[in-house]
């Protein structure tokens, strides 16, 4: 049975990552950058790098995209089997799982998430990252395995109670649907959407604090910790730097979360069917 979930997982990650990496440079440069409007991100993107400017870090999340989603998935999964036997209403048991698999994959998307907010945020004319191995290989150099999981605490808060809230929304929106085994590939599409989307919203605020860290400079770091970027940035720009990127983060987050449920789901039915077909 986890088999099925890490292989539908991983397709189905990759998939969702594709369609949606040009919106998330744009949210990252506005969490990270000087302006918030998404329409002055964009033209300035566009006019200083042209399309390829949309694409920057693409290839290392690409490649890691699907080992982070399978993990997720499988330990997903695994953890619902393990807990189906315990006291606990259905949304609970998915809250939890959602959480585990959560926690879980920051071990590879912590590191994956910085090297691509650094190659997002430097500038074609004074790029100091040739690529993603280079900045991963440079950051461990410089500053060890500390300076790979840089954020890792926004991170926890966002991957770790977001994925849990991510799954308990899908699964909800699939009841009203009609149930998991009575909706349609439509359905599928537009729970995964819709629940990544609200997902997205809830935790906005830990992104926008996990980008600003992560994207900080090493040589001459801005923020210490936490705690002291949420301090530094509402003195700065006020409450609404928290927000910073929703729109962007909503254009992303449908298309992304609805094709990686469409395909996951699936996959993992044809998986699971193939499976007893072998068995009997």
């Amino acid at each position: 049975m986890s088999w099925c979930d890490f292989i539908a997982g991983w397709v189905g990650g990759s998939a969702g990552l594709v369609c949606g990496h040009p919106m998330d440079t744009v949210k990252v440069l506005q969490q990270a950058g000087g302006s918030s409007s998404i329409t002055r991100v964009i033209f300035d993107t566009y006019k200083q790098e042209g399309v390829r400017g949309f694409l920057k870090g693409m290839f290392y999340p690409v490649m890691t995209a699907g080992a982070i989603n399978s993990v997720f998935f499988g330990i997903y999964g695994v953890t619902m089997a393990k807990i189906q036997d315990l006291p606990l209403s259905t949304y609970s048991s998915v809250y939890l799982a959602g959480c585990a698999g959560g926690t879980v994959q920051l071990a590879i998307a912590c590191p994956v998430e910085l090297v691509k907010i650094k190659l997002q945020t430097q500038s074609s004319g004074m790029a100091k990252y040739r690529g993603p191995w280079h900045c991963l290989s440079q950051t461990a150099k410089e500053q060890g395995t500390r300076g790979l999981f840089r954020g890792i605490v926004p991170h926890v808060w966002r991957d770790g109670h977001g994925f849990g809230v991510y799954m308990v929304l899908y699964e909800a929106l699939l009841h009203v649907s009609g149930g998991r085994d009575q909706a349609g590939k439509t359905e599928q599409f537009v729970a995964g959407g819709l629940a990544g989307m609200l997902c997205w919203l809830s935790v906005l605020p830990f992104d926008v604090v996990k980008s600003r860290m992560q994207a900080d400079d090493y040589a001459k770091p801005k923020y210490r910790g936490m705690f002291d970027c949420v301090h530094k940035s509402y003195k700065a720009d006020g409450l609404s730097v928290f927000s910073r990127g929703a729109l962007a983060m909503s254009l992303r987050a449908f298309p992304v979360n609805g094709v990686t449920f469409l395909v996951y789901e699936i996959l993992l039915d044809n998986c699971q069917r193939f499976s007893k077909e072998e068995t009997q």
